[in-house]
């Protein structure tokens, strides 16, 4: 019997288990049932915080603190360029070698600064932008290559005499092969942005010039008309506030006859004139952004932008050749030959391609244009020019100012500079 009874219950026990599951891959599970439990505790995901066993407290800090300097530049946008002024105006008067290390810790302080305000103004920066900018927001925003190739561009830019500083210490190879892989990176970035936006001319970045895209906490002056008196309701700071659609009107000029210039008599108004051509719509504000450049089609401007962005690349490859001699000129030639090549492809491109030459291009385009102009000027402060011409008159103008009064540390400046323009590689590069 006890047998039998085993037997028994084994047959109902396995009948039940095979009911049991069938059933449970018949019936659906509900939506409202929890998780199922892992088994396996090695599959459970788990924070890298948590298996380091981190406070969380510690983790948070970081943007806790970035948070709160955005927070702090956003609302003091008026003291933080002003210290960022002072900053680099005392960064300007370091260079030279009257102290040990003076020209590197110089450079580092002005490398910060440069970074720094470069994220400043990417904080700070609000409309209207300049077409220039508009044109690079526009690429920024429609391709993220365009974005990453601006951003590595304006941080070697940043950097390259830094790191050409330390480089230095290693060596004159070693320095040179960095002054070449920086030239490299640069034109890699510069060919990538102008493939990205279809053949067209790249515009300089405008290192140096971010602070002007920044909205300055101002607070508008008051009219003299309401400077005897009250304001009447709805005028706020000089500013007419519309009482049934709320939109205000900014505040208008005087139109007494005394104003004939852009200072007035009655303490510093500005004339209708002024005002008004100031709000006259250009053509550049109206076209697209993607419209402020024209595309390249013919063979000589292709030929001119190629030229120009690999000209520092072949420079910098003929200095490192020829490093031995400083007054060689043939890398100097050879450079020269190329940007003034590349400038005459360019004004033929221009003459034949573009209806009324240069003045039917958009101003953004004619002001690379006459950035690109200047930028030759340089080429009397580089190389075996520099080594067998101006290095003398340099240092003949610094000789003549020394021992006056006033003019003395302009002399000490000038020698201080000299010593940059003679014994580094980026002071003088112009891209």
């Amino acid at each position: 019997m006890t047998i039998a009874a085993t037997q028994h219950f084994e047959a109902l026990n396995s009948t039940f288990s095979s009911m049991t599951t069938d059933q449970s891959k018949s019936v659906p599970i509900p939506d409202g049932a929890p998780p199922k439990p892992s088994s396996s505790p090695s599959t459970s995901t788990t924070s890298l915080t948590a298996r380091l066993r981190i406070p969380t407290t510690y983790t948070t800090i970081p943007s806790q603190w970035l948070s709160t300097y955005q927070s702090f530049v956003q609302h003091n946008s008026s003291q933080v360029s002003s210290l960022e002024s002072a900053l680099r105006s005392l960064a300007y008067l370091l260079p030279g070698t009257r102290f040990a290390d003076t020209p590197l810790r110089s450079e580092s302080l002005q490398t910060f600064l440069s970074l720094l305000t470069a994220y400043n103004t990417h904080l700070l920066a609000s409309p209207p932008f300049s077409p220039q900018r508009r044109y690079e927001r526009f690429w920024e925003a429609k391709s993220r290559i365009y974005a990453r190739c601006t951003a590595l561009l304006r941080t070697v830019q940043y950097t390259q005499l830094l790191l050409e500083m330390l480089a230095k210490r290693a060596g004159e190879k070693a320095r040179w092969r960095v002054i070449v892989v920086l030239e490299v990176v640069k034109a890699v970035c510069r060919l990538c942005m102008g493939r990205v936006s279809g053949s067209r001319p790249v515009i300089a970045t405008g290192v140096g010039d971010e602070r002007t895209e920044r909205r300055v906490d101002t607070q508008p002056t008051d009219d003299d008309a309401y400077a005897e008196g009250a304001q009447p309701d709805g005028a706020e700071g000089g500013e007419w506030k519309m009482p049934r659609t709320g939109m205000r009107l900014p505040q208008l000029p005087s139109s007494s006859p005394s104003f004939t210039g852009s200072v007035g008599a009655g303490g510093g108004g500005e004339s209708i004139i002024d005002f008004l051509t100031s709000r006259v719509i250009t053509a550049d504000e109206i076209k697209s952004a993607h419209r402020l450049v024209r595309k390249l089609h013919s063979l000589p401007g292709h030929l001119a932008e190629l030229l120009y962005i690999l000209r520092p690349v072949v420079y910098a490859l003929a200095l490192q050749r020829c490093q031995a001699n400083r007054k060689d000129w043939r890398p100097w030639l050879l450079g020269l030959s190329m940007e003034m090549a590349a400038r005459q492809l360019s004004k033929a491109d221009v003459k034949d391609s573009v209806v009324g030459g240069i003045r039917g291009l958009s101003g953004v385009e004619r002001e690379e244009l006459k950035r690109r102009g200047w930028g030759m000027a340089w080429w009397g402060m580089r190389g075996a020019f520099y080594e067998n011409v101006t290095s003398g008159v340099v240092k003949g103008v610094a000789g003549g100012l020394k021992g006056k009064a006033v003019l003395d540390m302009l002399g000490v400046v000038i020698e201080d500079y000299d010593y940059l323009w003679g014994e580094y590689y980026f002071p003088t590069a112009t891209l």
